[in-house]
């Protein structure tokens, strides 16, 4: 996935080759991931030019060469040093110091004298911020799957006692369409949604607000949904508030486009918020693909700008510490205007008590 523009960039910082490393099939390194299209352990090399390189074990090897394309595949057994000694070439050499463990790079200065490391992860993330086609089409996908769940979640909802019966049901639900969570969900009722965070208990739902932070992963791409939904009655003051932020949300998606600074949005948000600006208390949204936090940051301090290709949350919320929280959040494409990847209805749905 963009090799051929990440080459580019090495030949610009006269680095001679980058260096990957994946710890297992069961762990995602991002970079690697984002290059390899593939989960293989072990490494992966791609020079500032030629044919990038893949390291496997000799049990990997024929499933790799079924699925992994435009690649050197390079198997390797107990001796691994000697062959990437043959294809990390030159005096510069790129790492990801964040997948990096402190172990591995102490190895790597040892085996590979008189190389200077340089650290490339902020360039994979610059490049990683803009989606391809293809990257587009997995992400519109796992949002229609995402959404898909939690229809499915709301028209169940009254069978769930606890916010742990929640999370299961979106885990389990997930794991059915063939998708992996995104991160552990939030469920947060009644007071526990003043707080963002909030980790799901085995506890009677609680009444008022109910924040439901949900996101799965569907080819290896996040996708990231909040709804906050009513268990029983709310005050004309907290049904005020509710439009209130949704209002303020919705105002903000109309608003932006290409070339507009994160920190305008966040601006732009804020100001619907009117007197209730200080009860949001995070950014207004993040990046997302293969991590579920990626550029661009959507915050007051933030540098980044809005790009075509860009997807990323509109995620406001406001919390009264003790009582309720309220946050709405949707994943956006970025294009010639913003277009919705998560489409279930943001009206205030009000749930009946068990």
């Amino acid at each position: 996935m963009k090799i051929k523009e990440f080459q580019k960039y090495l030949k610009k910082k006269r680095i001679s080759s980058a260096i990957f490393f994946n710890k297992g099939l069961d762990v995602i390194e991002p970079n690697f991931y984002y290059f390899a299209r593939s989960n293989f352990p072990f490494c992966l090399v791609i020079p500032s030019a030629k044919k990038p390189a893949l390291f496997v074990s000799k049990m990997d090897a024929e499933a790799a060469r079924k699925a992994v394309k435009g690649m050197r595949l390079v198997k390797v057994g107990k001796h691994f040093f000697p062959h990437l000694k043959k294809y990390a070439k030159g005096t510069k050499i790129g790492i990801d110091k964040h997948s990096l463990t402190l172990a591995m790079f102490s190895r790597l200065k040892k085996e590979l004298k008189k190389k200077r490391f340089v650290d490339v992860s902020a360039a994979c993330l610059e490049l990683r911020a803009i989606k391809t086609k293809e990257e587009i089409n997995i992400i519109k996908k796992g949002c229609r799957i995402s959404d898909e769940i939690l229809k499915s979640c709301f028209r169940n909802f009254r069978s769930f006692r606890t916010e742990q019966d929640v999370t299961s049901f979106l885990e389990t639900e997930t794991i059915k369409r063939g998708c992996e969570l995104a991160f552990k969900p939030v469920v947060a009722s009644g007071k526990h949604s003043s707080m963002p965070h909030h980790i799901p208990q085995d506890k009677k739902l609680g009444r008022g607000f109910c924040v439901i932070d949900f996101g799965i992963k569907y080819k290896s791409y996040c996708t990231d949904t909040t709804r906050t939904i009513c268990i029983g009655k709310l005050s004309k003051t907290e049904i005020k508030l509710y439009n209130l932020l949704l209002n303020a949300q919705q105002n903000t998606i109309k608003s932006i486009k290409p070339g507009m600074r994160c920190s305008e949005t966040w601006e732009t948000c804020t100001k619907n918020l009117g007197e209730y600006k200080k009860a949001m208390i995070h950014g207004l949204g993040h990046g997302v693909g293969v991590e579920i936090h990626e550029l661009p940051n959507l915050k007051q301090a933030s540098k980044d700008a809005l790009k075509e290709g860009m997807v990323f949350t509109i995620e406001p919320g406001i919390y009264f510490e003790g009582r309720f929280g309220i946050r709405i959040e949707d994943t956006i494409l970025m294009a010639k205007k913003p277009v919705l990847l998560t489409k279930i209805p943001k009206h205030l749905l009000i749930m009946r008590e068990r």
